[in-house]
């Protein structure tokens, strides 16, 4: 994958959930990371096409999910909905990532039609699809709890 498009991408994670969830991301190696970092993980995926086509999908655990959820929407994690908050709020803040990466990659004059983040299974981030030109895994770090970002670009 182009290592600007992977640049921006790291970028803008970083930058949403700072202003989003006010968490502060690391980047991480990828060699030195190991999925079982990430406990009870929650993954979803939104697909996009316009200039380009493709997929951004985000894996992250029960723990982080919930600090996403009680920093964007005040949901305390012992809430009895807190669980179904946290998913929503991982979905939200990958809109938001998607949304942004778009714009900053391909520019404000390009048209996408963006689906709605769903949520899947943890195991479809290591298939490798089929139809991708190019596909790109970040991994981050924000207290304490691991996150993983795909980027699937189509042909």
């Amino acid at each position: 994958m182009d290592a600007n498009i992977s640049g921006v991408l790291d970028n803008v994670c970083k930058s949403v959930l700072e202003e989003l969830a006010f968490l502060f991301c690391d980047s991480n190696d990828a060699t030195g990371f190991d999925m079982s970092q990430i406990k009870d993980a929650h993954q979803v995926s939104m697909n996009f096409m316009g200039p380009t086509n493709g997929r951004l999908e985000v894996v992250a655990g029960q723990d982080l999910c919930l600090v996403i959820a009680a920093n964007m929407l005040g949901v305390e994690p012992d809430e009895e909905d807190a669980a179904t908050h946290a998913i929503d709020a991982l979905k939200e803040a990958l809109n938001v990532i998607c949304g942004r990466f778009l714009t900053e990659a391909y520019g404000e004059e390009a048209i996408f039609n963006l689906s709605a983040p769903v949520p899947g299974s943890v195991n479809e981030l290591s298939e490798l699809h089929a139809d991708a030109a190019s596909e790109e895994m970040l991994f981050f770090e924000a207290e304490g709890h691991c996150m993983v970002v795909k980027l699937t670009i189509k042909r």
